[in-house]
């Protein structure tokens, strides 16, 4: 696969290790997590709140790839996502989605063999690049 440059939009690279093995094209991310609040009796409002379990989530409206990195993908090997959501190929606010997985793909017909469309995975982090104050 020919290498490329993150440019202007919603691209991603997908990457085993250091091997670029895929480009995704109009990423969608989010990460959520659950709400924690503890209440004492006597009280409406929580005593204790924070963060509970942490999510992560992405979507993808096309993956470009070879087909034999089409087969471990659907059978559940992990990679990780690199994009930056301000279109911005350097800088601060290039994210990584660490070991990534595929959970659903949407098939159309007329699919070729190196095209993935309507997928979605989870992400079990996501890195960010150290800032220098």
């Amino acid at each position: 696969m020919s290498t490329y440059t993150l440019g202007l939009g919603r691209d991603a690279r997908l990457f085993k290790g250091q091997t670029a093995i895929g480009l995704g094209k109009n990423i969608s991310v989010k990460a959520s997590a659950e709400s924690i609040k503890v209440y004492t009796m006597d009280s409406l409002a929580p005593a204790v709140t924070g963060a509970g379990k942490q999510s992560f989530s992405w979507s993808a409206e096309r993956l470009f790839t070879g087909p034999e990195y089409i087969k471990l993908l659907l059978a559940g090997t992990k990679f990780d996502l690199v994009f930056a959501p301000d279109g911005d190929s350097e800088g601060d606010f290039i994210e990584t989605w660490k070991n990534c997985t595929i959970l659903n793909r949407e098939c159309k017909a007329g699919e070729s063999d190196g095209l993935m469309e309507n997928i979605n995975g989870e992400a079990e982090s996501i890195e960010f690049p150290e800032t220098t104050p």
